[in-house]
């Protein structure tokens, strides 16, 4: 599985037209791994809104909540558009950085419904795979990116290699140890070789 995939995930998860609070929660979700702080910052203000328009009756809130989403939600395009235009990526988050939001959320676990706490237990057992790009140098967060990443074409033996997720994970150490400059060379042992990237052996 990678990031995008894990996204799309995410945002099945939730309604496409619920509430604010709703919408905050996926983002903090999205936020795992891509820096949504911005999304976060504009929603939590509106959430703490959105807590007193329900109080005012259903006619007066939805109103609100209509106008509301569509503000954050041209927000958004607004800034995905600037990104564009300056050919900017979405900020991916560190590791550690990676690690402290996944971590806040797994304290706050049981305040959230049933299928978010799936999700997040999902992400938590698929860590190891979902960060393992981290520790590879250059190596892509999302598999859509592999071929861009590898070649701008290659061959259809090749290809159908890098559509499992073992396929991907072996490609990645392959070209880890082309960088160390070990393959072509007889200096270096077969075994010390395999010493020099067992953390990056497939166990599984």
């Amino acid at each position: 599985m990678c990031l995008l995939h894990l996204n799309k995930l995410i945002v099945g998860n939730f309604p496409k037209h619920g509430t604010i609070e709703q919408e905050l929660i996926k983002y903090r979700l999205l936020n795992i791994f891509y820096n949504r702080d911005a999304e976060i910052e504009v929603l939590e203000g509106m959430a703490k809104e959105e807590q007193m328009m329900i109080l005012k009756g259903d006619v007066k809130y939805m109103a609100w909540l209509k106008s509301n989403m569509s503000i954050f939600r041209q927000s958004v395009h607004e800034r995905e558009l600037k990104r564009r235009r300056k050919d900017e990526n979405l900020e991916q988050r560190t590791f550690f950085e990676a690690v402290k939001v996944f971590a806040t959320l797994m304290v706050e676990i049981d305040s959230f419904d049933a299928v978010i706490q799936k999700r997040l237990r999902m992400i938590e057992k698929n860590w190891k795979h979902l960060t393992e790009f981290y520790f590879v140098e250059d190596a892509p967060a999302t598999n859509n990116l592999v071929e861009n990443y590898y070649s701008t074409s290659l061959k259809t033996h090749r290809k159908k290699q890098l559509r499992t997720e073992r396929g991907i994970r072996n490609q990645m150490k392959l070209s880890a140890i082309k960088r160390a400059g070990v393959l072509g060379k007889c200096e270096k042992t077969l075994l010390e070789v395999f010493l020099m990237f067992v953390p990056f052996l497939d166990t599984g």
